[in-house]
C-alpha cells in the first residue's frame, strides 16, 4: 500500500527533477497547443475524463518523466504499464500504489506522494470528503506537485470536491484499422474539450494516434 511511496522515499530512490525551480513542466509537443499554459503548471490540478482519459492522461505525464520527474499512480487500477509504455512514460520512474476501497487510505496514500512525488496520477474514489479534497488541494499547491487525476465516465474526473484547474473531455470520433468488422484498430481521432477555472476560453482540439 502506501508504505511502498514511504520506502521510496525514505530510501533516496525517488529524486525530484533536475530543475525544480521550473513553474511548468513540459508534455509532448502535440499537447502544448492542448494545454493552456503549453505545459503542467506546477501546483495544479489537472482532469482527463471521457473514453480516451487514461491514454490522454498517460501522453500528458509522459514528457516529464522523461524528463526526470518521478511520478506515483494512486488508485489507478486500470493503469497498464504497457500503455504507458506505449505512450513514453519513463517505467523506471512510475510507482504504482494501490491503497484499497478504503477513502482514508487514498487520502493517507496521496499525501505520501505529493511529498517527494513530481507528478501524480490519480482516480479520485467516490465519498471523498469536502474538507479531505481542501487538505489535498492545499497539499499539491504547497509542494508545488502536478496531480492529473483520471475518470472515463464522469465529465469532471476530479468530481467529490476535488476541483481540477484544467479539464480535459475526450470523445473518440473515428477509428482507423477497422475494415468492415476486421482487422485491428491501429490509431484513432479523439476531440478535446479544453476548459477549467484556469483556462481562458475554452476550446476543442482533434489529438490523432491516442490509443
Amino acid at each position: 500500500m502506501h508504505d511502498q511511496l514511504a520506502h521510496a522515499l525514505a530510501s533516496g530512490l525517488v529524486r525530484p527533477a533536475l530543475d525544480v525551480t521550473l513553474e511548468t513542466l513540459n508534455v509532448p509537443e502535440h499537447l502544448r497547443e492542448v494545454l493552456p499554459d503549453r505545459g503542467l503548471v506546477r501546483g495544479r490540478i489537472v482532469s482527463c475524463s471521457g473514453d480516451a482519459a487514461m491514454s490522454l492522461a498517460l501522453q500528458v505525464v509522459s514528457r516529464a518523466t522523461q524528463d526526470g520527474s518521478w511520478l506515483a499512480a494512486v488508485g489507478v487500477d486500470h493503469l497498464g504499464l504497457v500503455a504507458a509504455h506505449e505512450h513514453r512514460v519513463a517505467l523506471e520512474r512510475l510507482v504504482v500504489v494501490n491503497p484499497g476501497d478504503v477513502v482514508g487510505d487514498w487520502v493517507a496514500a496521496v499525501g505520501i506522494a505529493v511529498e517527494g512525488f513530481g507528478v501524480v496520477l490519480l482516480n479520485v474514489p467516490r465519498g471523498l470528503s469536502a474538507r479531505d479534497a481542501h487538505r489535498i488541494t492545499t497539499r499539491i499547491q504547497s509542494r508545488r506537485a502536478v496531480a492529473v487525476c483520471v475518470d472515463s465516465t464522469r465529465r469532471v474526473a476530479g468530481g467529490q470536491g476535488l476541483v481540477p484547474d484544467v479539464v480535459l473531455h475526450t470523445t473518440t470520433v473515428a477509428w482507423h484499422g477497422i475494415d468492415e468488422g476486421s482487422g485491428h484498430v491501429r490509431s484513432r481521432e479523439v476531440c478535446v474539450e479544453v476548459s477549467g477555472r484556469r483556462v481562458a476560453r475554452p476550446s476543442q482540439h482533434t489529438l490523432h494516434h491516442v490509443g
